[in-house]
C-alpha cells in the first residue's frame, strides 16, 4: 500500500524538485553550451564550479561585496589551482593550505559547509590542470563564468523577490514584535510567541553572524544585526522563563507595560529621519527615568527593552557601507584565531581533516601517472563531511549509486548515436542530478552517468567503468582512515564539547563585565559572545531530538538553564551600560563576577560566591537568579 502511494506521487515530488532546480539546471546548460562554443570543450571544467557558487547563492541576498568576492576568489583559485599542479611539493602545501583556509574562513556551526563553493572551485580546476599556454585562456573561461554568474543571480532575486536591503526586513519585524507584545499583553498564546520569538532573534544572530570578518573589522551592520538580535531574545527569554513569566503577568501594570513597550516598538520601525529618532529617544529616557514597577522580572525586562531600543535609536536600518579602510583591532583578532585553533572547536578539526585527506590524495593522483587519476581526489572531496556520521553515510550511499550509473551507463552507452549522443545523454544526466539531494544514493546515480560518458571520449567504456569504481573504493579507504583517527568530529562527542563550550562563553563574559566596570567595552564584543553562544546552543538543542526521550528531556532542561544564564549576564551588562549600577555595587559586582567567572567553567561549588555584598536593588535581583539557575546545574 505504501509502496503503491509512493509510486503514485512520485511524478508530483519529480515535477517540485524539477521546478526547484530548474533555474540551476537552465544557467549550467547555457554555460556548458557558450563555454563550449567559445573557449571549447577543454575548459567546460570550469562551469561545474560557477553552478556550484550559482546552486549555493541563488536564495541569498546578496550584495556588491558578495557579486566582488565570488569573482576575485573564483579568479584566485583557478591561479592556485594552476600552481598546485607545477610540482609535487606545490600540490601539497597548496591542497593542505587553501582547503584548511577556506574552512576556517567560511565555515561556523551556523554554516558548517560554507566552504563548498570556494573548495569546489579550487578542486574542480585542479583536477584538470590548464599548461602555461593555456592558463590566459581558462581565466578568461572562469572570468566570463564568473559575470554569467552575476548576471543570473541578479536576474533570480529579481524574479524571487529576495532583497539585500535590510530595511524591509528590519521593519516587518519590528512590526511583529509590536503585535506579538500586544497580543501577550490580552493573554495570547504563550508557547507559540516564545517559538516565533526565538526564530525571529535567531534570524538576526545569523545575519550579523554572515558578516563576520577574519580580522573582526568594524561594522555597522552586524552591530545593528545584533542589537535586534538582542530584542528579540529578551522578549522570548521573557516569555519562556517559566514561573517568573506567570509572576510577571500576575503584575497589574503588566497589560499597560506591554503596551507601551508595543507603542515604543511602532514608533521606532517608522522613525526614519535623525530627528524623529532623537525623539523617540528623549522619549524613551524620559520612561527609563520614570519606570514605576516593583523590583522583579517585568521590571527587568522592561527596562533592558527599553535600553536597546534607545540603542537602536543611534543605528540607521538602511543598508549601511563601511569605510573601505578601517582600523583592524589585533588583539581581538588574535585573540580569535587562537580560540579558533583550539582542537576542542569545529571548524580546526574539519579543516585539518579536510586538508589532510585532500593532501594525500591530490599528491598520490600528482605522483601517480594514470588515466584518471583526478577521480581519487574528486571522490575523496565529496566523501569527508563535517560530521563523521554524515561521512559515514556518504560511504554507504556512493557506492550504491556510483556501481548503478556504472549499469546504466554500460547498457545506454552502445545506443549512443556518436558525439552528439554522448553530449545529449551528458546534459540530461546533469540535469537530473541537480533534482537529487547530495548524499542520498539517487544522487551519484546521475553525477557517474554523467562523468562516464564524457570520460568514453577518451578511454573505452568499460575502463572508464572499472577506473570509477577503483578510485572510489580507495577514496573510501582514505576517508574511513582520517575520519576514524583524526580528530573525527562524531556527533555525540560534539554535543558534550558544545555544553562545555556554553559554560567556557559564560565565564568569559564574567571576565568582560569585570573589564566593563573599569573602562567602556566595544559592544560588538558582547555582539560577538551572543552570536556564539546561541550558534552553539542552536547545534546542541538539535541534537537533543535524536535523542532518546527521558535523555533528551534531560539535555534540554539544562539547556533552558544555560541560555536563562546567558540572559541574565546580557541583563548584568545591560545595567552597567545604561548607568544604573551604583559605585557600591560596582565594587561588589566586581568580587562576585570575579569568583562566578572562576566557578563556572568547570562548574564548581558556588559557596564563597559573596553575592550577600550586593546592595538590594535590581543588579541584585539578577545575579540571584544566576546563581539559583547555577546551583540548579550544579546539583543536576
Amino acid at each position: 500500500m505504501a509502496a503503491g502511494s509512493g509510486i503514485r506521487g512520485f511524478p508530483a515530488l519529480f515535477w517540485r524538485r524539477w521546478k526547484g532546480a530548474f533555474s540551476t539546471i537552465l544557467f549550467y546548460v547555457v554555460q556548458f553550451l557558450l563555454v563550449t562554443w567559445i573557449f571549447g570543450s577543454t575548459y567546460a571544467m570550469v562551469v561545474s564550479c560557477s553552478t556550484t557558487l550559482f546552486q549555493l547563492r541563488r536564495k541569498e541576498a546578496n550584495r556588491l561585496e558578495d557579486y566582488a568576492a565570488m569573482c576575485l576568489m573564483s579568479l584566485l583559485l583557478c591561479l592556485l589551482a594552476f600552481a598546485a599542479a607545477l610540482n609535487v611539493w606545490l600540490c601539497a602545501i597548496l591542497n593542505f593550505a587553501v582547503p584548511f583556509f577556506l574552512v576556517f574562513w567560511k565555515c561556523s556551526q551556523f554554516t558548517p559547509k560554507g566552504h563548498m563553493g570556494y573548495a569546489m572551485t579550487f578542486v574542480f580546476l585542479e583536477l584538470r590542470p590548464p599548461t602555461l599556454e593555456q592558463l590566459p585562456i581558462q581565466l578568461e573561461a572562469v572570468g566570463f563564468c564568473c559575470v554569467l554568474l552575476v548576471i543570473a543571480l541578479l536576474i533570480n532575486a529579481r524574479v524571487t523577490h529576495i532583497t539585500s536591503d535590510p530595511a524591509g526586513q528590519i521593519s516587518a519585524s519590528l512590526l511583529r514584535l509590536a503585535d506579538l507584545l500586544d497580543g501577550l499583553s490580552s493573554g495570547g498564546d504563550d508557547k507559540s510567541a516564545g517559538k516565533e520569538l526565538y526564530d525571529l532573534a535567531r534570524s538576526f544572530h545569523r545575519k550579523g553572524y554572515d558578516r563576520r570578518h577574519l580580522l573582526h573589522l568594524p561594522d555597522r551592520q552586524k552591530r545593528c544585526y545584533h542589537l535586534l538580535a538582542l530584542l528579540f531574545q529578551r522578549a522570548s527569554y521573557l516569555v519562556t522563563d517559566g514561573p517568573s513569566w506567570q509572576d510577571a503577568k500576575n503584575t497589574p501594570a503588566f497589560p499597560h507595560t506591554m503596551h507601551t513597550l508595543a507603542e515604543v516598538v511602532r514608533q521606532l520601525q517608522s522613525a526614519w529621519e535623525p530627528a524623529a529618532r532623537q525623539r523617540l529617544a528623549a522619549r524613551i529616557q524620559a520612561l527609563l527615568d520614570n519606570t514605576d514597577l516593583p523590583q522583579g522580572r517585568l521590571r527587568i525586562f522592561y527596562r533592558s527593552v527599553l535600553h536597546t531600543l534607545l540603542l537602536l535609536c543611534r543605528e540607521s536600518f538602511h543598508a549601511q557601507h563601511d569605510p573601505f579602510f578601517r582600523k583592524v583591532p589585533w588583539r581581538a583578532a588574535w585573540s580569535s584565531l587562537c580560540q579558533r585553533f583550539s582542537p576542542a572547536r569545529f571548524e580546526f578539526r574539519f579543516a585539518l581533516r579536510l586538508a589532510v585527506v585532500m593532501t594525500i590524495s591530490t599528491t598520490v593522483s600528482f605522483l601517480w601517472e594514470f588515466e584518471h587519476t583526478y577521480w581519487f581526489p574528486l571522490h575523496a572531496f565529496l566523501l569527508l563531511q563535517p560530521s563523521y556520521e554524515e561521512s559515514a553515510h556518504r560511504m554507504v550511499t556512493r557506492p550504491v549509486g556510483t556501481a548503478i550509473g556504472c549499469v546504466i551507463v554500460h547498457l545506454v552507452y552502445p545506443w549512443l548515436p556518436g558525439l552528439p549522443g554522448i553530449f545529449v545523454f551528458s546534459l540530461i544526466m546533469i540535469s537530473l542530478m541537480y533534482c537529487c539531494t547530495p548524499g542520498t544514493w539517487v544522487h551519484p546515480i546521475f553525477s557517474t552517468s554523467f562523468a562516464l560518458t564524457m570520460a568514453t571520449l577518451t578511454v573505452q567504456e568499460t575502463e572508464a567503468i572499472g577506473l570509477r569504481l577503483m578510485y572510489l573504493g580507495m577514496a573510501v579507504a582514505l576517508v574511513l582512515v582520517v575520519n576514524t583517527f583524526l580528530l573525527p568530529n562524531r556527533k555525540e562527542p560534539q554535543f558534550r564539547r558544545n555544553f562545555q563550550e556554553l559554560y567556557r562563553l559564560q565565564a568569559y563574559y564574567w571576565e568582560v563585565i569585570r573589564r566593563s566596570l573599569r573602562q567602556p567595552v566595544d559592544p560588538a564584543l558582547f555582539s560577538e559572545l551572543l552570536s556564539q553562544f546561541h550558534m552553539v546552543y542552536h547545534e546542541a538543542a538539535q541534537y537533543t531530538d535524536h535523542q532518546a526521550p527521558e535523555e533528551a528531556e534531560y539535555h534540554r532542561k539544562r539547556l533552558v538553564i544555560l541560555w536563562n544564564m546567558f540572559s541574565e549576564l546580557e541583563q548584568t551588562e545591560g545595567l552597567i551600560q545604561s548607568g544604573a549600577v551604583t559605585p557600591e555595587e560596582q565594587t561588589a559586582l566586581d568580587s562576585v563576577a570575579a569568583a562566578l567567572g572562576a566557578r563556572i567553567c568547570p562548574l564548581t561549588d558556588l559557596n564563597g560566591v559573596p553575592v550577600e555584598t550586593l546592595p538590594q536593588g535590581e543588579l541584585c535581583y539578577v545575579v540571584r537568579r544566576y546563581m539559583e539557575n547555577a546551583q540548579t546545574l550544579a546539583n543536576a
